[in-house]
This record gives structure tokens, C-alpha cells and sequence, in this order.
């Protein structure tokens, strides 16, 4: 079997394109944790980011082994994704928790200056 790098490495990229944001926001969240000093929201973001730059990052390697070197069934392929999907959308929920609890903690402060 012929394998095509680079389609690969296309498809790799395109992965870590799509993980910018990810990334993005993982840094943001510790240098907020580096200030602020462990907050829980901050711990939110974080973990929220991270559970879902690596769901990224597992479901396209996941992709790859599927589709270049066809290691598994459909079937088998669309159990996992699922599977990921929704370990992903649970680092989204964190990461919105995490986000709702900041904007709250931000309104009250500015509105105990007010």
C-alpha cells in the first residue's frame, strides 16, 4: 500500500490550523492563572482548552489512521469519533463554566465601583 505524506502531512496541518484557538486560549488561561492565583474559573478555562486541543489532536491522528492507512471498519471509526465528540463537548462545557464565571465575577466587581 502507497502512502501519501504528503496528504498526510496536509492533513496534520490542517489539524493544528484548527487547534490555534485551542492553543490561544490555554495560554491566556495561564498567564491568568499566573496572575490571578489559581481562581476556579481560570482552572476551568484551562481544563476545558486542554480536554479539547487534545480531542482535536487524538481525532485527527484518528482520521489519518482511517483514512491513509485504513486500520479499522466504518463502523469501528464512527464509534470512536463519537466517542471523542463527546469527550469534547464536555471540555466545552468547562471552558463556557469557566467563561460564565468570569463575566460574573467581572460584572460584580464593576459594579461594586460603580
Amino acid at each position: 500500500m502507497d502512502i501519501d505524506t504528503p496528504q498526510i502531512i496536509i492533513q496534520l496541518l490542517m489539524g493544528l490550523v484548527y487547534a490555534i484557538p485551542t492553543i490561544f486560549f490555554i495560554v491566556i488561561s495561564i498567564y491568568y492563572l499566573s496572575k490571578m492565583k489559581s481562581q476556579i474559573e481560570g482552572i476551568l478555562i484551562l481544563i476545558g482548552n486542554v480536554i479539547i486541543f487534545l480531542c482535536i489532536i487524538i481525532g485527527r491522528i484518528l482520521f489519518i489512521q482511517f483514512a491513509f492507512y485504513q486500520k479499522w471498519e466504518g463502523t469501528i471509526y464512527s464509534y470512536i469519533t463519537t466517542a471523542i465528540s463527546i469527550v469534547s463537548v464536555v471540555g466545552s462545557v468547562l471552558f463556557a463554566v469557566g467563561i460564565f464565571l468570569l463575566m460574573k465575577k467581572v460584572i460584580r466587581t464593576k459594579s461594586l465601583t460603580s
